[in-house]
């Protein structure tokens, strides 16, 4: 399941978890307001380890 959180480098609203529920999760906020850290490459490192499950934090990828 997916939660909200805060983006630590903008601080516009983003996701963690699955990312099977980010609508749900974010449906609230406009896309124009929403954390694009990620898609402009700035803090893809942090959005993986927050979306990564913990499985995949123990084992490895």
């Amino acid at each position: 399941m997916c939660r909200r959180i805060t983006c630590s480098k903008c601080g516009r609203p983003t996701w963690a978890g699955c990312g099977q529920h980010v609508e749900q999760v974010l449906g609230g906020v406009p896309k124009s307001k929403r954390c694009n850290c990620a898609e402009t490459g700035m803090d893809s490192k942090v959005k993986k380890a927050l979306t990564q499950g913990w499985l995949s934090r123990i084992f490895g990828d």
